[in-house]
């Protein structure tokens, strides 16, 4: 089994790991005064075990889209079988269980729950949000955003609100690239290039608003930066629908860690 631990971190997202990583460190690295090791403990917790855990699900019940959208994945390519899949699953299930006990604390530890409820409600029957367009959208945003909202707490929620804002407009592009095997699978997959580009830019617009009137004002280069990527790549880029995703998250990791460092160390 352990040989098959590469392939069965693939039916993670190395963009999820990143951005919920950096949205619940950003929310205890800067609402306290002094930086502790748990702090960073319970950031790659929370990436790691309930994330891995809503995605690697969220896998399982992929497959046939994925057989047309990405047939290279663990799943549809038969590196790993369902079954290996199913027992990691339940790995992170009592991964997630235990370390959601032992790491936190309060009003926390129901919400690091609710991440797994979230996922079922996501992924399986009779719930299954991600086949609902516009609402998949809003509940993946809402999922990146939300570590930040559980660990920064009251004092964060502008910035927080913000944050959503801007991952609306980053994952309504996530399935530009995707439309076969979305709709394959019987899933409402936003159909024109333009319209989900105006949707993207429009929600990345209110983030950049939203963060302005906040007092983390130097997290507007999140949005601005991602609007500045869209609208070039939109009018100048080659294959487009292909490559705009993963830019805006490569930029949006960069822009998160700056804003991050520039907040905390400020004079």
């Amino acid at each position: 089994m352990f040989h098959k631990l590469p392939a069965l971190f693939r039916l993670y997202r190395a963009d999820v790991l990143l951005l919920s990583f950096l949205a619940f460190f950003a929310g205890r690295f800067l609402g306290k005064d002094d930086f502790s090791l748990l702090f960073l403990v319970q950031s790659l917790f929370v990436s790691l075990f309930p994330y891995n855990f809503v995605y690697t699900l969220n896998s399982i019940t992929d497959v046939v889209e994925d057989s047309a959208n990405k047939p290279w994945r663990p799943l549809p390519s038969g590196v790993i079988s369902r079954r290996d899949a199913v027992l990691w699953l339940l790995f992170l299930t009592f991964g997630s269980l235990f370390g959601t006990v032992v790491l936190f604390e309060g009003p926390e530890k129901i919400f690091v729950f609710l991440i797994l409820v979230f996922g079922v409600f996501y992924s399986l029957p009779p719930f299954v949000r991600k086949k609902r367009g516009l609402l998949a959208c809003f509940v993946t945003g809402s999922g990146i955003a939300y570590p930040m909202i559980v660990a920064g707490g009251k004092s964060f929620l502008p910035c927080s609100a913000s944050l959503l804002l801007h991952v609306l407009g980053v994952t309504a592009l996530k399935d530009l690239s995707d439309t076969e095997g979305d709709i394959l699978a019987g899933r409402k997959n936003a159909q024109g290039l333009g319209k989900t580009c105006a949707l993207s830019a429009f929600f990345m617009i209110l983030s950049a608003a939203g963060f302005l009137l906040s007092p983390q004002k130097i997290a507007v280069i999140l949005p601005l930066s991602s609007l500045i990527v869209l609208s070039t790549g939109f009018f100048f880029g080659k294959k487009f629908r292909q490559n705009i995703y993963r830019r805006i998250i490569f930029v949006t990791g960069i822009t998160a860690v700056l804003a991050i460092a520039a907040l905390k160390y400020r004079p």
